[in-house]
């Protein structure tokens, strides 16, 4: 997508420092009171998505229009190329606001699931991505984007259940840049726009991430975590839109390797409540991380564990994926690998005060 120029990221950043340190520190916006499932105690800022999305947006759509702020921009000969960015931008617009909405009126989840669902059933539909299920042929269109479609929104919506730690979604997100270069590694060459929009989103997170840093002064909100949530796991998906030696297909068990914790961490608290009989949009304190945090370890401990494993993940998955072993077998290792180090951590961390 484009050749960056040091001074362009280096300004980029400091504008996203500036916007959100007004922020922090000004006397408007939208507060997050802490209560007894809370992981903070003292009343923060929150929905700062608000900045660093549209700033993010603001920041693809200059380099798409002004190709002389960098060395080279494809897309700009690219029609095609150039409307499937444009129509991931919608979207993630459409679930920023949303998320806003969200933070200031708490929608019904009805419908909230329901907008949801809506956005990104258009979006697959004039997306229509190329994917497999299990490497086995493609289900026919109707059919893959109803399943798509759920999954998807399942997805984002687990996101945004696990932002609850300061650093932690953050932290998650970077480690799956290198888990989908492995996954996918025709994504992130440099005339490919995913490794550009990565970059592009964690510079403009900057201000953000510096005020996330655990005692954080500055919350995401829904209005990040939904756009995030949406933006990765719809960047996957234009694997193999561009027809060449080098195309492959975006497989939907590939996902599992872009936060393997998120999703042990989140399907099995969903299912333990469940079986519970405990209300599945309620909030509270039953994710493996938010029990860590409640041990000596704290937030940093929490953090370097999770960050650790995710990385463990990496470099296991690089290694079979260099020995060309079989996608069956890699993602067999891969997930044993995750359910026993997940299962014996939920083992010996004590339970306490969860609601």
């Amino acid at each position: 997508m484009v050749s960056f120029f040091p001074p362009i990221l280096a300004i980029l950043a400091v504008l996203s420092l500036i916007l959100h340190t007004f922020y922090v520190y000004s006397r408007f916006g939208v507060k997050d009171v802490p209560n007894e499932r809370s992981l903070h105690d003292v009343v923060t800022k929150k929905s700062g998505g608000m900045f660093f999305i549209p700033l993010f947006l603001l920041s693809v759509i200059a380099f798409l229009f002004c190709p002389q702020l960098g060395k080279s921009l494809p897309l700009s000969q690219d029609s095609a190329q150039r409307m499937d960015v444009y129509l991931l931008l919608a979207g993630v617009l459409i679930f920023c606001i949303l998320g806003f909405v969200d933070d200031l009126y708490h929608l019904s989840p009805k419908l909230r699931l329901f907008l949801e669902l809506s956005v990104v059933a258009v979006f697959l539909v004039w997306m229509n991505p190329e994917i497999t299920y299990f490497g086995l042929i493609s289900l026919p269109k109707p059919i893959y984007i109803f399943v798509l479609t759920v999954f998807l929104v399942f997805a984002v919506n687990l996101v945004n259940f696990m932002d609850g730690m300061d650093w932690y979604l953050v932290t998650t997100l970077f480690i799956s840049f290198f888990s989908l270069a492995i996954a996918s590694p025709h994504f992130y060459v440099t005339d490919h726009f995913g490794y550009s929009l990565y970059v592009i989103l964690f510079v403009s997170m900057f201000g953000f991430i510096f005020y996330n840093f655990p005692k954080a002064k500055l919350f995401m909100g829904d209005s990040g975590s939904l756009a995030l949530g949406f933006l990765v796991m719809a960047l996957p998906l234009f694997v193999g839109k561009e027809k060449g030696p080098d195309s492959e297909i975006w497989d939907i068990t590939s996902y599992f390797y872009l936060f393997p914790y998120f999703w042990l961490d989140g399907v099995f608290t969903l299912i333990k409540r469940f079986f519970q009989k405990k209300h599945l949009f309620s909030a509270h304190r039953e994710h493996l991380f938010q029990r860590i945090t409640e041990t000596k370890l704290g937030k940093i401990g929490t953090l370097v564990i999770f960050s650790l494993l995710n990385l463990t993940i990496v470099c296991i998955h690089f290694v079979l994926k260099f020995n060309n072993l079989s996608n069956l077998f890699t993602l067999v290792v891969i997930f044993l690998f995750s359910v026993l180090s997940y299962g014996l951590l939920w083992a010996f961390v004590p339970r306490k005060n969860l609601a």
